[in-house]
């Protein structure tokens, strides 16, 4: 059985501003506002680029919207906290424990890599000490 493709729907500014004004406002994430108006997330992040670097002219009777989603916008931004809370302090710092592991594991592992390569081809153990009684 073939399945059917999906034929790409087409939205007018008026739509794109009203869904991106409800994006900054309700401080929703893409996915929710994507599931919301039933669009995808990345038409959502497309039509903030589209529109944030003023890539299109929008129509006179759009400009007010527009102003709206620019005003929802800086508001979003103003809400967000300046000052980290320490649970988010520890979050980060567990993000970089983690990075510095992860690191230090690979780097570990070219090591041994190095090693096996030394015995394999050259017949040299570099773990053992030299003169030792083999």
């Amino acid at each position: 059985m073939k399945k059917e493709r999906r034929q790409p729907r087409h939205f007018d500014d008026q739509f794109r501003l009203s869904v991106l004004k409800d994006y900054y406002e309700s401080g929703a994430s893409y996915s929710q506002i994507s599931r919301k108006y039933d669009v995808s997330s990345g038409n959502v992040i497309a039509w903030e680029r589209k529109y944030m670097n003023k890539c299109v002219p929008l129509p006179a009777d759009i400009q007010e919207l527009e102003k709206q989603v620019f005003m929802a916008k800086k508001s979003k931004e103003a809400r967000v906290p300046q000052v980290k809370s320490e649970e988010d302090k520890l979050r980060e710092e567990n993000a970089r424990l983690r990075k510095a592991l992860e690191y230090s594991e690979l780097r570990n592992e070219a090591l041994n890599e190095v090693l096996k390569i030394g015995r394999e081809q050259y017949g040299i153990d570099l773990l053992k000490k030299a003169g030792a009684k083999q």
